[in-house]
């Protein structure tokens, strides 16, 4: 008995077989989608039989199979790392404006200018301090007179002339007078305004001739100590349990085109009650490129494996079982396409963490992996 079948047999089959069931099976009114999937499972299980006959009786199709052309690449252990990407700014720990003290005054004296640097103490500008330098002097009149009668009285005293009521008279007036000096010149020490840091003088917001006074806002001279920069940004309270002290962070800043690598230096421990965020900071070395309130944007690290193995994440499929990917094996002197149910990490950009479902040393198909089923031979 031939078992030869032609191609031309096995459509026959086929043809005939979905006929008889579309005839048998067709009600008036039915689903004709439904009709159709049925067909096209009795399709797949006469196909199936017909190539199990094939392979039981030792016939060989006719048909040559078709070799399909991928890429495959080796799976091998790598550093991973995982993410956060947030937007923060530039901030100054010693960012002050410097005001005029007590009730304030008329402006007199502006000794600095925008982007001078300055020292902690400098004499910055000065108010009026007319009234009350017209006031010391005569009281350095009164207590120069005041002192001259203190001593007579005091030598007197000390050779026990005169009573004592006139020597305790005698030093109260002294003494009262220099009370009230040194009352003045703090009233004069008022009228002009001191840096209260070291650094650059970033804003004057004050005129010659102008009233200044501290209960105004905006009304004295910024200075910025830009030894002191640092980069600050809110986090979600999800990932307080992963971003640390110490973290790897990659910083952008997108207005002077620049990137720095460096490590978070301090992490709050109070969430914020309205925003559910909490604070990061890094600190920030010397440059003149950087300004207070300049935006950066971060890329914290904050989950890192090393000797894992990681997978582009467009070679991922899914399917009813769950994700998979299409490895190479050879078979013989062929190379055959095999399903690897995964089981996946953390994602970071194209790359996914692999936690299990494939070894080190396969081979992965990274392209061509679309229309591959189990066994389908491929070609590099």
């Amino acid at each position: 008995m031939d078992y030869k079948f032609s191609n031309m047999n096995k459509i026959s089959i086929v043809a005939i077989a979905l006929f008889i069931a579309a005839c048998g099976g067709k009600k008036e009114g039915g689903d004709k989608a439904a009709q159709l999937a049925d067909l096209q499972k009795q399709e797949a299980e006469i196909a199936k039989k017909i190539k199990a006959l094939e392979t039981e009786i030792g016939v060989k199709s006719d048909a040559p199979e078709k070799i399909k052309l991928v890429k495959i690449e080796e799976v091998t252990p790598t550093e991973f790392k995982h993410y956060i990407d947030i937007q923060g700014r530039i901030d100054a720990t010693e960012n002050v404006v410097a005001n005029v003290k007590s009730g304030g005054g008329i402006i007199t004296k502006i000794h600095v200018k925008e982007g001078q640097s300055v020292s902690a103490g400098q004499v910055i500008a000065e108010t009026d301090a007319g009234a009350y330098s017209a006031n010391l002097e005569v009281l350095k009149v009164q207590l120069a007179t005041t002192t001259i009668m203190f001593d007579k009285q005091k030598r007197l005293w000390d050779q026990k002339i005169g009573t004592e009521l006139q020597f305790i008279q005698a030093k109260s007036g002294k003494e009262t007078l220099e009370k009230n000096i040194a009352a003045i010149q703090e009233q004069i020490s008022l009228t002009k305004i001191t840096a209260p840091i070291s650094g650059v003088v970033d804003e004057v917001m004050l005129k010659t001739g102008q009233l200044a006074s501290p209960q105004v806002p905006n009304n004295g001279i910024r200075i910025v100590n830009m030894n002191s920069l640092k980069v600050k940004a809110d986090i979600a309270e999800s990932y307080a349990r992963n971003v640390k002290t110490g973290n790897d962070v990659t910083i952008a800043f997108p207005d002077i085109d620049k990137e720095i690598k460096t490590n978070i230096s301090y992490v709050g421990k109070n969430i914020n009650a309205l925003t559910r965020t909490f604070n990061v900071e890094a600190q920030l070395s010397n440059s003149d490129d950087y300004h207070p309130n300049m935006i950066a944007v971060l890329k914290i690290v904050d989950y890192k494996a090393s000797n894992v193995l990681v997978l582009p994440i467009n070679a991922i499929q899914n399917s009813e079982e769950g994700q998979y990917v299409m490895v190479a094996v050879n078979s013989g002197n062929k190379m055959l396409a095999s399903k690897r149910t995964i089981t996946l990490g953390k994602t970071s950009g194209n790359n996914v963490e692999i936690l299990s479902g494939i070894k080190q040393g396969e081979k992965f198909i990274s392209i061509g992996y679309q229309d591959l089923n189990e066994g389908d031979e491929v070609k590099l």
